[in-house]
């Protein structure tokens, strides 16, 4: 990827997003203690993402990722590598969008995550660490 050309997002690209994940991603508040400002000598805003339907803000990429699959994407599916919060956002967007997803996850991923994955009918198959990326293709 070293010859790949870098080519960041517009603000149309942004647009197209917030529109794609609309009704998906709840819109989560920023959070500001006057503590911590008075401690960083600023203002501090920290956005909650932890409020979404799966627990993170990972829900918002994934909805607009899934979002943007062409039909014949759709068809095939989705595949992430995850231990967790990416992959739990994956088998939930999948879900709701009509498609199939497989999560390849680590061994040691947390069974709990797992379990909610699982229960938003991904497949999950768990391999060692150093076989992730290799699994995950």
């Amino acid at each position: 990827m070293a010859d790949a050309e870098l080519i960041l997002p517009t603000i149309d690209d942004v647009r197209t997003a917030a529109s794609r994940i609309d009704g998906i991603a709840i819109e989560t508040p920023l959070l500001e203690s006057s503590s911590l400002n008075r401690m960083l000598g600023g203002r501090l805003l920290v956005k909650a993402g932890n409020l979404q339907v799966t627990g993170s803000f990972k829900l918002r990429g994934a909805a607009n990722r899934v979002a943007a699959l062409t039909d014949d994407e759709r068809r095939r599916g989705v595949i992430a590598r995850s231990s967790g919060n990416h992959g739990l956002a994956i088998a939930y967007c999948a879900q709701l969008m009509g498609t199939t997803a497989i999560v390849v996850a680590p061994d040691t991923a947390p069974a709990t995550k797992i379990a909610r994955i699982k229960a938003y009918g991904a497949l999950v198959v768990q391999v060692p660490m150093e076989r992730l990326s290799e699994v995950a293709r």
